[in-house]
C-alpha cells in the first residue's frame, strides 16, 4: 500500500532545513576542499588508532578531528613569554 505524500506548507518543517522528518540542506558554503578533507581523514585516522580501533567511536573520532583541524595549530608558546603579544588573563600582569 502507497502512502499519498501531503503538501503542507503551512507545516513548521517546511519553513525549516532542521526537519526531523529528513537530512537538513547543506548551504553552499559547506563544501569542503579536498585537502581540507584529507586533512580531517588522517586525523580521525590518528585518533582511532589511538582508541586501538575499537568500534562505536567513529564518528567521534571524525568530529574530535574536525574541531582539531579547524581550530588550526595549538600555540606553542608558554603564557608567560614577554614577545606574546595576545593578552590573556594568564600573561597579564
Amino acid at each position: 500500500m502507497a502512502l499519498n505524500q501531503v503538501d503542507r506548507s503551512d507545516a513548521p518543517e517546511a519553513r525549516s532545513d532542521a526537519s526531523a522528518s529528513g537530512p537538513g540542506i547543506l548551504p553552499t558554503t559547506a563544501e569542503m576542499s579536498q585537502e581540507h578533507r584529507s586533512k580531517i581523514e588522517h586525523r580521525a585516522y590518528e585518533l582511532a588508532e589511538r582508541r586501538g580501533f575499537r568500534p562505536g567511536g567513529e564518528l567521534e573520532d571524525w568530529l574530535q578531528a574536525e574541531r582539531e583541524i579547524e581550530a588550526g595549530p595549538a600555540r606553542n608558546t608558554a603564557p608567560d613569554n614577554p614577545f606574546d603579544t595576545v593578552r590573556t588573563r594568564s600573561n597579564e600582569r
